[in-house]
């Protein structure tokens, strides 16, 4: 029941409308400064990840005049245990709420992290493929309806550590654009050596602004991406 109880509304008061047309951003951010602000939270990336982007919906909701206390994401989750065999991935997709009023972004790391963390410990998780299985044989308009009223998607992809080549050509960068699936927006997240590149998908009914959109995006990564970065030293003077 927790799993799949039906959604019938949409959190955000802005993000309602779908028109399944997309528009396609990218952003990028230092691998090692995400890392960092994860930290200072007593957490991880994906923990300064997922608070970076609520700090930017926050943003986006203010732009357009509207408070909003928390939003609804569906996020893959790894199923992996040390007794799989290597290769291959085993991910299920859990939604949840995550705070977006909450300004300060240690304190948002934070609930972000202890919601993760409990969400790993959810009993069902290990059902998740049977009950992927039973969704399937209902009819497309009774999942549909359920999928159109998550707010976001956001995945976080673990990649090359190290600079990797195509025919010889060193790959520079690469973006992973993830699908709506119904939402307002995808946000994935993949790690190139020390840069997280992001693909931004929206639905253009839900974000007919997406300028506005990433330029928020931007200021959540920024102000996440802050809290781990060490005070600077003021210089003394002399009278």
């Amino acid at each position: 029941g927790r799993l799949v109880r039906p959604v019938t509304s949409t959190l955000s008061p802005v993000m309602t409308d779908r028109r399944l047309q997309w528009h396609y951003d990218v952003l990028e951010v230092p691998l090692s400064e995400l890392k960092a602000a994860g930290r200072a939270a007593d957490g991880t990336l994906n923990d300064a990840f997922l608070a970076a982007v609520a700090g930017g919906l926050r943003r986006y909701h203010r732009r357009h005049e509207a408070g909003v206390s928390s939003l609804r994401v569906t996020m893959p989750i790894s199923l992996r245990t040390e007794q799989d065999a290597p290769g291959g991935n085993r991910v299920t997709l859990v939604r949840f709420e995550v705070p977006v009023a909450m300004e300060d972004p240690v304190a948002r790391m934070r609930a972000v992290g202890a919601t993760a963390a409990r969400l790993r410990q959810e009993k069902a998780l290990p059902f998740s493929e049977a009950v992927a299985g039973l969704l399937n044989l209902l009819p497309t308009s009774v999942t549909g309806g359920i999928l159109k009223h998550i707010d976001f998607l956001a995945s976080n992809v673990p990649g090359f550590p190290v600079p990797v080549h195509v025919g010889g050509a060193r790959l520079e960068a690469f973006y992973p654009f993830g699908p709506t699936i119904g939402s307002a927006a995808n946000v994935t997240l993949m790690s190139y050596c020390d840069t997280c590149h992001l693909g931004v998908t929206t639905d253009a009914g839900a974000v007919p602004d997406p300028d506005v959109f990433l330029e928020c995006l931007a200021e959540g990564f920024e102000e996440v991406l802050a809290a781990g970065r060490p005070p600077r030293r003021r210089r003394a003077t002399s009278s």
